[in-house]
């Protein structure tokens, strides 16, 4: 009877794993195209590549390089706009060219090849032969996708004159980068640049650090992987708010609901929970079951 109790509340418990399995996996493939191939999460900030971030390795008249994003910065080869064609080469060539000083003769992509549905910074791999005939196999060549309209929209911009300070609000999609507020100004025909931050709720702040006087100034948003703001100059002292457009604001919202992030593996730990209270409950009915028909068969022995 133990066994039997034993081997029921096992098949309870892991049947989450048996009867769910299938649609965890699949539901894990459909939401790791970002992971493994937006590589704009990781890095914020980039840097020209040189001979110090890359491993290159020489295979007969083959030339193998990998760019070693997990311990180094990186900038983007090539920039698309968002759904553009997928068969341009133009801008890799000319980054290798300049960045290497190779002339390639014909290119094409030998893996993942160019994504322009979503914005953001992805990678890619090339392989390439130069005019010399060397062939050369470039893996995980960064490049960007970037919209050909503002994604991102000034809502609401405070400049306080008195205590020189400047306070704003911006409308903004989802993204894997924070979004970088820019103050241009000029002070004595001098110019100046600031950089602020916008928190969760699209909120921001500067503290000029010099004197900022309202017609010199003007402020741009983006989080560097293709969503921006076009620019808003500060013409007034005071608060100034702006109209966003009603579609926008709805594709802003869209934005938040379709990348809702799905973990495979805390959906799996939840599903085995909830069977493992089962099984728990079942265990426990089958054993107080198992006490009372005990006592009627003694009872019935008893009467015998």
């Amino acid at each position: 009877m133990k066994k039997l109790l034993l081997v029921i509340g096992v098949v309870v418990v892991f049947m989450s794993e048996i009867s769910y399995g299938e649609e965890l996996v699949q539901k894990s493939l459909s939401a790791n195209f970002d992971a493994l191939t937006d590589i704009s999460s990781r890095y914020a900030r980039k840097q020209i590549l040189d001979g110090k971030t890359t491993n290159a390795t020489n295979k007969k008249d083959e030339v193998f390089l990998e760019f070693s994003f997990d311990s180094s910065p990186y900038m983007v080869f090539a920039s698309f706009i968002q759904n553009s064609p997928k068969h341009i080469y133009s801008e890799f060539i000319e980054t290798i060219y300049y960045r290497d000083n190779i002339k390639i003769k014909d290119m094409y992509y030998e893996n993942k090849p160019v994504q322009t549905e979503k914005i953001g910074v992805y990678s890619t791999d090339l392989c390439f032969i130069s005019v010399e005939g060397v062939t050369y196999h470039y893996i995980n060549v960064p490049y960007l996708v970037t919209s050909d309209k503002p994604t991102v929209f000034f809502s609401e911009i405070n400049f306080d004159e008195e205590n020189q300070r400047i306070t704003g609000e911006i409308k903004m999609p989802l993204s894997q980068n924070t979004y970088q507020i820019e103050l241009f100004y000029t002070d004595n025909e001098e110019y100046h640049y600031q950089e602020a931050v916008a928190n969760e709720n699209g909120k921001f702040s500067f503290d000029l650090a010099r004197q900022g006087q309202a017609g010199k100034m003007y402020l741009r948003a983006s989080d560097g992987l293709g969503n921006y703001a076009n620019a808003k100059d500060i013409l007034t002292a005071g608060k100034t708010s702006f109209q966003v457009a009603p579609e926008a604001l709805e594709t802003i919202k869209a934005s938040y609901q379709e990348n809702t992030y799905y973990d495979p593996i805390f959906g799996w730990l939840k599903l085995v929970t909830v069977r493992a209270l089962i099984a728990l409950i079942t265990l426990l009915f089958l054993l107080r079951m198992r006490v009372l028909v005990k006592r009627r068969i003694r009872r019935r022995k008893r009467f015998r």
